[in-house]
């Protein structure tokens, strides 16, 4: 403290201290010493491999590992506000802004930030683009209505996907219809590309957007996968897109999640859904579709979470869907058993599911996330140990995570947001040690908005039917409204909660 105050009173005495101060590659070494080695000593440790001979602070892009993008030749950096934000973050230092959306408020409003703007979705205001570092004034904006009766109809489920240029969203209506927009980033300009009537018999409930692949859960639980890299761009087309894969679900319970990954060589469909176990009680499936880029089926997967509730090790394989003989990989030593009492277990399905490869990170009631590392690859898809996230004090109802391994999570009330690095948890997967509230942050904005009471916000609400008796619905289940929700990038975090009273209100959490 002491070393900090005088280099302040240095610097604010002399002006050549002040120009040192602000040296961009004095502050990139700083940031390398700081975050990106110490990131490479991590994996090392956890691939058991040992560091290359110069860990030292070194230029070259290569040694940079996935903070390359900030590193790349020709690329002008500000790496004292780089070493600022990531400080920030790790500090749960921010500003909070709020935003209250104009009345009339609509109900099942849906959101999705991606590249620094923000999507909204209502019947009422149809899709709107703000920007995420000032959401106080909506850039764009292009209303919905139906074709055939010339009326707005319901928004149900909403995915965007960066470009180059531009972003692409794709909404998802309670008739089945689906529109395909993109937003021109240099104009701020929505324009609607595509539409498309009847691809799905009721409503779409989520999507997977990595374009031009699109992944849709239509509210039957029917599970499509569609190409639309073939449809006009210059005009709105109403033709259908090409449909890759369709499948149906038996039971398939709320909550659930899509992912898409795109490679060189192949297209990864995933869907992540909830069932009850007797045995460990609610857990997760994962099945996966594997396509060539001509759209020929290579593979389809399943694996499940139960084997590591169990704190079993699974083998480097999974079993295939033809002919499919149990939906969890099979103990490792010919153990015909696992231990009689699951490590982890929850009597509760959870509140929310978030899934971005490798990670998989559930919330629940009991005021915990639990953490599963889903290793997938050309042969083998399984779920390698679980870990239980302790550090909220009350029911955490939403959660997200990157594939970095960076989550942020809510609490029901709205009051406690926490920020989570899971590389740090990756070498106690499976194993019974406890990890401490150390690997998570409490979020503490330096500026605190007015204290809401606890009867002025209205948390998320959890459904409680037959599904959560692990029975199949008998008919047509209600379209449940989203009335939290979170999202983050490198600069800010946002979350969408609804009031008591009717009014939503959007908060940015700015780390910069």
């Amino acid at each position: 403290m002491l070393c900090c105050w005088l280099l302040t009173f240095i610097i604010r005495l002399s002006r050549r201290f002040y120009a040192l101060s602000g040296d961009s590659e004095l502050w990139k070494q700083q940031y390398y010493s700081q975050w990106v080695r110490p990131r490479a000593r991590r994996l090392a440790n956890v691939g058991r491999s040992a560091l290359p001979a110069k860990t030292e602070y070194s230029p070259k892009v290569s040694t940079w590992l996935d903070h390359s993008h900030l590193a790349e030749e020709g690329k002008v950096t500000n790496w004292k506000r780089q070493y600022r934000l990531r400080h920030n973050w790790s500090r749960g230092l921010c500003r909070v802004t709020e935003v209250e959306f104009p009345q009339p408020i609509s109900p099942c409003a849906l959101v999705k930030l991606c590249g620094g703007h923000v999507f909204t979705a209502d019947v009422s205001h149809g899709l709107r683009a703000w920007a995420a570092r000032d959401p106080a004034s909506c850039l764009a904006n292009i209303h919905f209505t139906d074709q055939q009766e010339d009326s707005a109809v319901l928004p149900t489920a909403l995915a965007v996907s960066q470009q180059q240029s531009e972003q692409e969203i794709v909404v998802g209506f309670e008739n089945g219809r689906l529109n395909r927009y993109v937003f021109d980033i240099p104009t701020s300009r929505l324009i609607l590309r595509s539409s498309y009537v009847g691809l799905s018999v009721g409503a779409i409930t989520a999507m997977a957007l990595s374009s031009p692949y699109l992944l849709i859960v239509s509210q039957h639980k029917n599970l499509s996968l569609y190409n639309l890299s073939d449809q006009a761009e210059t005009a709105v087309d109403i033709t259908q897109p090409r449909e890759l894969a369709s499948l149906k679900a038996d039971n398939m319970v709320a909550p659930m999640t899509l992912s898409l990954r795109v490679s060189a060589l192949d297209i990864v469909a995933s869907v992540v859904y909830s069932f009850f176990h007797i045995g460990c009680g609610w857990s997760q499936g994962i099945q996966e579709l594997r396509f060539a880029k001509d759209g020929q089926q290579l593979d389809c997967r399943i694996t499940s979470t139960v084997d590591s509730q169990y704190g079993m090790r699974t083998q480097g394989r999974t079993p295939s869907l033809r002919p499919r003989r149990s939906a969890t990989s099979e103990p490792i030593d010919n153990e015909d058993s696992g231990p009689a009492v699951p490590s982890i277990l929850h009597q509760q399905p959870p509140t929310s599911m978030s899934y971005a490869h490798p990670y998989l990170l559930t919330s629940h009631a009991d005021n915990t996330l639990t953490m599963y590392l889903v290793v997938s690859d050309l042969s083998s898809l399984f779920v390698r140990g679980g870990q239980r996230l302790w550090g909220h004090t009350s029911s955490v109802s939403v959660v997200q995570v990157t594939n970095r391994g960076k989550a942020v999570s809510v609490s029901s009330r709205g009051d406690e947001i926490r920020l989570w690095e899971l590389e740090t948890a990756v070498p106690s997967l499976g194993s019974r040690r406890r990890l401490k509230d150390e690997n998570s942050i409490q979020v503490t904005p330096e500026n605190k908005p007015r204290v809401e009471s606890e009867s002025g916000l209205l948390p998320r609400s959890i459904q409680r039917d037959a599904t959560g008796l692990g029975m199949a619905p008998s008919g047509p289940q209600e379209i449940p409204c989203m009335h939290e929700w979170v999202g983050f990038d490198e600069e800010r975090v946002l979350l969408l909660r609804e009031k008591q009273v009717g009014t939503q209100l959007l908060e940015c959490y700015d780390f910069t």
